[in-house]
């Protein structure tokens, strides 16, 4: 009795070369990303720029709302996709591929985008951007084929924070420093012209720490605590406003530019002893203030302006967040 199909390679052959074909695609497709990706690191080294996919994990750790709700099936644009849960370090902003390991993956998921198309992803969005959950190399291949948009599960997180698609890393964490200071102290109402502005993340958390160390003096003096809405004026009244106005009086800045007195206040409070050592004895953060504007006048710092470069930083991109 003869076969049925007689000749069944006439028909898987052609199968196969296309899926070889299909695959030779993909990964000449994920060649073409890595090559643009290192183009873009040695851009961003030069001009400054952050091409850094943001670390959701480091960002929700500072959310007051930790519990997201569930959205639904949503088409949400591609570009909009700024973060990773746990690949932030796979990826730059573009969602180009930093590392060859990924090539396999990458090319499985491109083509199936021609051939049996993709899941949804799953993704956390705050405000108008969202981090990928599942489907990190699925926004990768969309962003490198041009596709505006992709169906993904959203868990939103009702939290009031702007983040946009070109946001920096630093000036996001700056942001939400400053909102968890001003919840707790108050500040914006009871001094609302205060000039604190920082340009590094971080430093909104060693103002509190100074506010808390205050008032621990003034308890112990007094033998009782003093109302911490008080102790936030005091600590403005006393050491603060007393030492930036030295600072802005002063020539301190001039060799920082773009760094503010706050920033240089913080660096005076953390190395007040070591400052202290070298220079001279002083009671309080405005007088080590005062006696280094004299001595940058006297054009006598010429050592501690460079520590000051080094400790403060002069404009260049800092490290990356480390997340363990």
């Amino acid at each position: 009795m003869p076969d049925v199909f007689p000749f069944p390679d006439a028909y898987t052959v052609p199968i196969m070369d296309e899926m070889t074909e299909t695959r030779a695609q993909a990964l000449q497709r994920f060649g073409r990303a890595r090559r643009q990706a290192t183009i873009d690191l040695v851009t961003a080294r030069l001009t400054g720029r952050d091409t850094r996919l943001l670390p959701f994990d480091a960002i929700r750790s500072e959310l007051r709302w930790q519990n997201p709700l569930y959205r639904g099936v949503q088409e949400i644009s591609v570009t909009a996709v700024v973060g990773s849960v746990g690949r932030y370090r796979e990826f730059n902003r573009q969602f180009l591929p930093l590392s060859d390991s990924l090539r396999e993956r990458w090319a499985q998921v491109d083509a199936l985008a021609a051939t049996a198309g993709w899941p949804p992803i799953e993704v956390y969005q705050m405000g108008n951007v969202y981090f990928v959950r599942d489907g990190n190399h699925r926004v990768s291949v969309a962003r490198h084929l041009q596709i505006p948009t992709i169906e993904a599960h959203v868990w939103e997180y009702a939290e009031e924070i702007e983040i946009d698609p070109d946001s920096d890393l630093d000036q996001i964490f700056i942001q939400l420093g400053k909102r968890t200071f001003m919840q707790k102290t108050g500040l914006d109402i009871l001094i609302p012209d205060h000039t604190i502005c920082f340009t590094s993340p971080g430093r909104y958390t060693e103002l509190l720490m100074q506010i808390q160390e205050l008032r621990q003096t003034l308890a112990a003096i007094d033998g009782e605590e003093m109302p911490y809405l008080e102790a936030v004026a005091a600590w403005y009244e006393m050491d603060y406003l007393p030492t930036v106005q030295i600072i802005h009086d002063s020539n301190l800045l001039a060799d920082f530019p773009g760094r503010t007195e706050a920033d240089l206040f913080v660096w005076l409070s953390k190395y007040r002893s070591g400052l202290g050592d070298e220079f001279a004895e002083y009671d309080n953060l405005a007088d080590l203030a005062q006696l280094l504007a004299e001595r940058y006048r006297e054009g006598g710092l010429n050592r501690l302006t460079r520590q000051m470069r080094r400790l403060l930083g002069s404009g260049e991109l800092p490290p990356l967040v480390e997340i363990e």
